[in-house]
């Protein structure tokens, strides 16, 4: 890890960070927009929303990894308060899909830093860049006075769950979310919390 380089996206990171994206949700956006990857890829269609600088997928409230100036790993947090599905998001997105997401979009904390995604590439993985991307991001939630972080995990993902106690985290609520075969997992989702010390 001495030559990664830790700082914020910029769009030029667009399209690796949407795929890391993608990496991290486990099949929410391949749910979500299944109906839209008709000319274009997935991949390519989450760019573009990372692009932008306001919204929930925007490379403003991003930092990456970085290696040889190859993105190996990014995490995506804000204000929890400011996290929720946009007017724009609601009437763009199938009400059907939205509705199905219901548990997610609305046991979602207000309070706090919320962790969107966390993703590293699987070639990178076990060298300390989740861990430093999660300490980063309690150092940036401490200086917005935030006193907990709170991020969602689908319940089998039992390496990434495993990874979230070790950096301090705890369930706090499962969430029902019933199987789909483009979100293949079961058991939903859970969300854990960790507690900041100052």
């Amino acid at each position: 890890m001495n030559h990664v380089v830790f700082r914020p996206a910029c769009p030029d990171d667009a399209l690796e960070v949407a795929k890391l994206a993608i990496l991290a949700g486990g099949g929410i956006f391949e749910f979500l927009l299944e109906d839209f990857v008709k000319d274009i890829s997935l991949e390519n269609l989450v760019a573009l929303e990372v692009k932008k600088e306001t919204g929930n997928l925007s490379y403003i409230q991003t930092e990456v990894a970085e290696l040889n100036g190859k993105i190996i790993g990014s995490l995506k947090s804000t204000d929890a308060n400011q996290e929720d599905i946009t007017k724009e998001e609601k009437d763009f997105l199938p009400s059907e899909k939205l509705d199905w997401l219901k548990n997610l979009f609305s046991d979602r904390t207000k309070e706090g830093y919320y962790i969107n995604s966390l993703a590293v590439n699987s070639n990178y993985r076990k060298q300390g860049i989740g861990k430093k991307l999660i300490d980063n991001v309690k150092d940036k939630a401490k200086q917005n006075n935030d006193s907990f972080l709170t991020l969602h995990v689908w319940s089998d993902n039992v390496r990434a769950i495993k990874f979230y106690e070790n950096q301090g985290f705890k369930a706090v609520k499962q969430l029902d979310i019933d199987f789909h075969p483009l979100m293949p997992h079961y058991g939903g989702m859970q969300l854990m919390q960790c507690m900041l010390t100052k």
